[in-house]
């Protein structure tokens, strides 16, 4: 039996998406979470069933107490305090000192060349510094930065079925398309063309991180890109107009003016957004667009893992179609 501790498996979207992978493979893995001190245990979670651990991030001997039968250390925290790098690498140093095998960074996001670009992301350098440190130091040790993408859950505000459609994303943001107004924003590249970016459902990347953690001693790898599916903005586009039987208005952003948004933008949330959206004008594979390589290496494992939802699948969910019509 692999113990996989999940930190910040109190989240209600990836934090939780995992938990419910995990829960697939009652036999091999058992999920334990760990939760802040200071933070009260969510109903949804105390319904799982799921053994949580209250620790103190910034104590060393409480996080090594709770780790010391944990295998795989998933991390899923995010500080907005300044504190996101240093709680993660704490965590790292007290998984090494109890033994811990395995350690997932709290990435889940862009590809592994974004966080230099993108402000808000760029402690994330420091953690994976941290964590070839650790690989250097102890050839035993793996870790695996998961990278998703845009989480396809986003392009459900808006549309009819919301709620369930969000799996628990709780970021009130509507990135490109607009659901509700059948219009997007598409911001071009240099060149004038038009993009691509990669998308996973939440769902699927918790499956898929649970199955992650049941492959060979020496598989994972430092970016462990996963794909539900990558596609031209336009693309996207005709997609959501194909299943909900509407038109979007769409208008195309010059890369000038994606460079002149962002840098005027002072709020620095609105600006990792804005950010976002220069990322995905570069069209770079790494950053918007990411290698599916834990797809693959998932299929090569014979592990029996539930396919990840294509554009479509998911807004057909969005606009509560069947697969039938």
């Amino acid at each position: 039996m692999i113990t996989v501790a999940v930190a910040g498996g109190t989240s209600p979207a990836v934090g939780r998406a995992i938990l419910v992978g995990l829960k697939q493979y009652p036999e091999q893995l058992k999920p334990v979470v760990l939760g802040r001190v200071t933070s009260e245990t969510p109903k949804w979670l105390l319904d799982m069933g799921i053994e949580v651990r209250k620790v103190d991030y910034s104590s060393e001997d409480s996080l090594i107490s709770a780790l010391r039968d944990v295998h795989t250390v998933i991390c899923t925290l995010l500080a907005k305090d300044g504190t996101w790098a240093s709680t993660q690498i704490n965590l790292l140093n007290a998984s090494l000192k109890a033994g811990v095998s395995r350690f997932a960074p709290a990435e889940f996001g862009c590809g592994a060349l974004a966080a230099p670009k993108v402000a808000l992301l760029s402690p994330q350098i420091a953690v994976i510094d941290a964590c070839r440190e650790a690989k250097r130091l102890h050839p035993e040790f793996e870790y695996a930065g998961f990278h998703v993408g845009l989480f396809m859950n986003y392009l459900a505000y808006g549309g009819p079925n919301e709620l369930e459609a969000l799996n628990g994303l709780n970021d009130r943001v509507e990135f490109i398309w607009h659901i509700k107004d059948m219009r997007a924003e598409i911001p071009l590249t240099k060149d004038g063309d038009i993009p691509r970016m990669t998308f996973t459902e939440i769902g699927d990347v918790g499956r898929m991180t649970a199955a992650a953690c049941l492959l060979s001693k020496g598989e994972w790898q430092e970016d462990f890109g996963m794909e539900g599916e990558t596609a031209r903005m336009d693309e996207v586009v005709r997609v959501i107009e194909t299943v909900s039987g509407g038109k979007m208005t769409v208008t195309f952003k010059p890369f000038e003016q994606v460079v002149r948004e962002k840098n005027e933008e002072t709020d620095p949330y609105k600006k990792f957004w804005k950010e976002l959206e220069m990322m995905c004008a570069r069209d770079v594979i790494g950053e918007g667009i990411v290698a599916p390589i834990l797809n693959e290496v998932l299929k090569k494992s014979g592990l029996n893992v539930q396919p990840p939802n294509s554009i479509k699948d998911w807004c057909m969910n969005i606009f509560k179609i069947s697969a039938g019509g």
